[in-house]
């Protein structure tokens, strides 16, 4: 007995199995970095980037199995180049400071990250999310420790 007959037998159609796993996947995967953008008291936190990666796993979806002989890549460019607005409206300069890079930058890799999920490219969404948290965690130390200037300005300045 496959998978597939396994849940049939059960009264669960596989797609929607299939759907559900990629919405959970994508809802926790946005939130393990969107929480982590809250604790750094970022605006954009833990409901953005829920909402951007489960936007995102919905419109692959829907662009590969909503339309009969469709190009899927046509609704994820439209969504990385929608995205791209977001992120530029999170960036502002304030005198010789920049600010929001990073947060326009976290807003666009969980976009990506919902688009992989909703491709079924789960291994990577979930590596992607890992260094993305490693990168934001770690690194934010050793760049304080590298420039001085960085920590004790921080509450202003980091992104």
């Amino acid at each position: 007995m496959t998978w597939e007959q396994f849940l049939f037998a059960l009264g669960i159609n596989p797609d929607i199995l299939t759907i559900v796993l990629r919405l959970f996947l994508s809802l926790i995967l946005g939130a393990s970095i969107g929480f982590e953008r809250e604790l750094a008291g970022r605006a954009a936190g833990f409901r953005t980037h829920i909402l951007l990666a489960l936007a995102a796993t919905l419109a692959m979806m829907t662009s590969m199995y909503g339309f009969e002989g469709g190009d899927p890549a046509r609704l994820a460019t439209a969504t990385i180049t929608g995205v791209g607005f977001i992120g530029a409206g999170a960036i502002m300069r304030d005198g010789g400071n920049i600010k929001g890079i990073t947060t326009a930058s976290t807003i666009w890799i969980v976009t990506i990250i919902g688009l992989a999920v909703g491709n079924g490219y789960y291994v990577p969404a979930i590596l992607t999310t890992i260094l993305a948290l490693v990168t934001l965690i770690s690194l934010r130390k050793i760049e304080r420790a590298v420039s001085p200037h960085k920590a004790k300005d921080s509450s202003k300045d980091e992104n």
